[in-house]
């Protein structure tokens, strides 16, 4: 299953392309590229390329195991986590639809949970990014990975742009055994002013989504990282 271009290779191939979270790659997950990551060299098939990172893995379909520091310039993020997962991508005019659609075509329960959650989302958003998506957004795609996993990852997000145009901002902490608790929400404008890009959080799930804007919209410079009120932290877990 590809990527629909329906917002432009700009806003959503690109932004799924590269690992995002601790669960990796999205579309390119789904289209099936392996990669191997040592140290700053990250190595496929169609050669060898030098990133600021510091890591070593593999990702690939439905398998992620990485340790180290991801790219600095998505973020100051370090992980040590290994999954399998299985991938859904989708559009619609909003969040909630996306993952109806998803929902319609594979009634997963996680997605129930997922959806009752997107309102508080879309209020760490508003928070953080003085955006309400709900109004001000015209169409969304995204990609939902459902995981089982071991590990743990741990990011800060400050606003700079990172190598997809997106200004994110917030937190993200996970640690998976068997469960993993609370909701992490962060969030990004980009650089043209005219989509956002949200990443979630929830269990055994995540949630990869940008949203077209109706209208450009300017970074407001005095945006805090995301809180969710009332959200266990990402952090802690039970063994």
């Amino acid at each position: 299953m590809g990527c629909s271009a329906s917002l432009g290779k700009k806003y959503v191939k690109e932004t799924v392309a590269e690992p995002v979270t601790a669960a990796g790659r999205a579309c390119e997950k789904v289209t099936g590229k392996v990669k191997v990551h040592v140290g700053p060299l990250e190595l496929d098939k169609d050669g060898v390329v030098v990133k600021p990172k510091f890591n070593i893995g593999v990702t690939g379909p439905s398998v992620y195991m990485m340790a180290g520091v991801r790219d600095v310039r998505d973020g100051l993020a370090v992980e040590g986590f290994g999954m399998m997962h299985k991938d859904y991508t989708s559009t619609g005019s909003s969040l909630t639809e996306v993952l109806s659609n998803i929902k319609a075509v594979d009634p997963i329960p996680a997605l129930d949970e997922l959806i009752s959650a997107i309102p508080d989302a879309i209020a760490a958003v508003l928070s953080a990014l003085n955006i309400d998506i709900s109004i001000e957004g015209a169409e969304a795609e995204g990609v939902v990975f459902i995981f089982i996993g071991v590990g743990i990852t741990a990011g800060l997000y400050l606003g700079w742009l990172d190598t997809k145009g997106y200004a994110m901002v917030g937190v993200e902490g996970q640690c998976a055994a068997a469960t993993s608790v609370g909701l992490s929400v962060r969030a990004g404008l980009h650089e043209s002013g005219e989509a956002v890009r949200v990443i979630m959080w929830l269990g055994n799930i995540g949630y990869d989504a940008v949203v077209k804007l109706k209208a450009p919209h300017r970074q407001d410079p005095k945006a805090e990282p995301v809180d969710v009120p009332g959200a266990a932290p990402r952090e802690s877990c039970s063994s």
